[in-house]
């Protein structure tokens, strides 16, 4: 199994954009939905030479530079003599950090730094679910079918030995859709874990993620032993909490299925370990829906977090 010196991190919190440092050859952003994703994306224009809006569509497996669709050749090109990179993980997704990580590699970057924003509060609430004092039912996210990223995906069989892991945010609707687009789980094959942000960004906004998915714990009959915890701010914790289940559950013979459904910091770290492990004698893969987040989800703005990820080259 591969080891865990591949990565080191340094991180900052601050209260707002004025403690957003460092200035930077080139950044990425995508499109922001609310007023953090526009704040964000002003952060990070402040601080680079260059500006990059990156989108990537899992459906055609492609990925377009302000608007252009481009190979990774070409991108290659573009960044080559870049040294440092600003990432917005506030607004771009699993698929396009992952781009990036493959980029990087190719121009042999030493660092990347990522800036997140967390929000002050969600308001997408949904107005149909059922009224229950106990839970707040969100609607965060227009959801499509899972599928994976080019160079990070293995092949489902589901007569063979398979382990899952999701880290789990709000809305329990993706857990199931990742459910019946698999079909049935063998409990003697498939061994289904679950990562859960706690602390959370706020006290008490860990139970908007554990009292949905009651349901889904009790129809794997999961309990404790098949729940793990780490910051739900924290790239860091979240990378090694996957390291953690890897070794634990991860062999030759089971695929090691990730399923980043929780915050944009463990996405982060999701990609990190994914993109660390996708040449590993133990085989990992992306699961993934790559939603498509609702206009206006959140209000105001919580921390600033900028982590600084340093690649130690064997």
């Amino acid at each position: 199994m591969g080891q865990l010196n591949n990565y080191t991190f340094s991180s900052r919190s601050f209260l707002d954009s004025s403690g957003v440092g460092g200035e930077f050859d080139c950044g990425f952003v995508g499109y922001p939905v609310d007023e953090r994703g526009a704040a964000s994306v002003d952060a990070v224009r402040s601080r680079v030479n260059n500006l990059y809006e990156i989108n990537f569509d899992p459906k055609l497996q492609a990925t377009s530079l302000d608007g252009n669709v481009t190979i990774r050749s070409r991108l290659i090109q573009k960044l080559a003599g870049v040294k440092n990179i600003l990432v917005d993980a506030t607004t771009l997704g699993v698929g396009e950090i992952l781009q990036i990580l493959l980029v990087s590699e190719q121009i042999e970057l030493k660092h990347i730094e990522f800036l997140y924003v967390e929000p002050g509060t969600y308001s997408r609430i949904d107005a149909s679910a059922p009224e229950d004092r106990q839970l707040r039912h969100f609607n965060l996210t227009k959801n499509h079918n899972y599928v994976s990223v080019q160079g990070f995906a293995k092949e489902f069989d589901p007569n063979l030995p398979a382990s899952h892991v999701f880290m789990l945010g709000f809305e329990p609707g993706r857990v199931q859709n990742a459910f019946e687009q698999r079909g049935d789980l063998s409990p003697a094959l498939h061994k289904v874990s679950f990562i859960v942000g706690v602390p959370a960004f706020q006290t008490g906004w860990e139970m908007n993620t554990l009292q949905p998915h009651l349901s889904v714990f009790e129809g794997l009959s999961a309990g404790e032993h098949n729940i793990s915890y780490c910051a739900a701010n924290s790239i860091r914790e979240s990378y090694l909490a996957l390291w953690d289940l890897f070794k634990q559950l991860g062999d030759e013979r089971r695929c090691f299925f990730v399923c980043p459904l929780g915050t944009k910091p463990s996405a982060v770290g999701a990609s990190l370990f994914l993109f660390e492990t996708r040449s590993a004698l133990n085989p990992t893969s992306l699961y993934f829906d790559h939603p498509s987040p609702i206009e206006n989800l959140s209000e105001k703005l919580g921390m600033w977090h900028q982590v600084v990820v340093n690649f130690v080259r064997q």
